[in-house]
């Protein structure tokens, strides 16, 4: 009578092979889904940013005209924003991605993304990028150099920070929202 168990295996063993050749996946402990990397938590920040920032009526020529975030010396962070970004519109303005030069000119957008660049060159890029653009970079003294809003890491967490002097200066108004979960805010009143 042990022939049950060995026809029981088989057949067991046939229904798998069957569900594996229709395309069907065996049920098996589940697994958590991987963890995002910190370019795709970064992309997925970026993009929700311009949801917290009211920009001045004139940083758009027209009602449809797109939102437009650019991306500066990260191309990971500029391949995770364009996938997220894909046919998605932001207050009723399609959602547009441009990667550009690291040198500039950085005209035209609405959102800039710099990746980690010396001090001294940041300075000169984030005054590059003149009116009202959301800049946002990922260097420690950011913020000192006119970034609107800073990644850091800590912890294996991205956190960011948020300069409102600087916000002030390109005439862009954050939501309290965003300030509320920014890690730190420069030039808040007491």
């Amino acid at each position: 009578m042990q022939s049950r168990p060995l026809l029981r295996l088989v057949l067991g063993l046939v229904c798998v092979a069957g569900a594996l050749a229709c395309g069907l996946r065996p049920v098996a402990a589940a697994q958590p889904p991987p963890a995002a990397s910190e370019a795709e938590v970064k992309a997925a920040f970026v993009l929700k940013f311009a949801s917290f920032v009211e920009w001045p009526a004139d940083a758009f020529a027209r009602p449809d005209d797109p939102l437009v975030i650019g991306v500066a010396g990260d191309d990971e962070i500029a391949a995770g924003i364009e996938q997220l970004a894909a046919g998605r519109r932001m207050e009723g303005r399609p959602v547009v991605v441009r990667r550009l030069p690291d040198a500039g000119p950085f005209t035209g957008v609405h959102i800039l993304l710099l990746g980690r660049r010396s001090e001294a060159r940041l300075r000169d890029l984030v005054a590059a990028a003149a009116g009202h653009v959301l800049v946002v970079t990922q260097q420690p003294g950011a913020l000192r150099q006119g970034s609107v809003i800073n990644f850091s890491t800590e912890g294996g967490r991205v956190r960011f920070s948020v300069s409102l002097a600087s916000a002030d200066a390109r005439n862009l108004k954050l939501s309290a929202r965003l300030l509320a979960v920014a890690q730190s805010v420069e030039g808040r009143a007491s």
